[in-house]
């Protein structure tokens, strides 16, 4: 089938992938949470050891929540863009 000329979305895959970004983002929080706990209580000392952490606290951790934040957004989106689409087939 060609696309060329059709516009619209499956309603129930965009909700599927909306369904699985928000389930990814909750993920991606549940990893850098235990990960940063268990960095926290591992034993390393040293320069080595501080800059890791500074690098993980100031440069990983904001990162990770940009990527949760983006995927949360464009979840709601799709959702949203998947409910226009039902209710103009309605």
């Amino acid at each position: 089938m060609t696309t060329a000329n059709v516009y619209g979305m499956d309603i129930q895959a965009g909700r599927d992938l909306a369904t699985r970004m928000d389930a990814d983002a909750t993920e991606i929080e549940t990893l850098t949470t235990r990960l940063t706990g268990m960095l926290e209580s591992t034993p390393w000392y040293g320069p080595d050891a501080t800059r890791f952490k500074g690098d993980w606290s100031g440069q990983y951790v904001p990162a990770l929540s940009s990527v949760v934040q983006a995927l949360r957004e464009n979840s709601q989106q799709i959702y949203a863009q998947a409910q226009s689409q039902e209710d103009a087939s309605s």
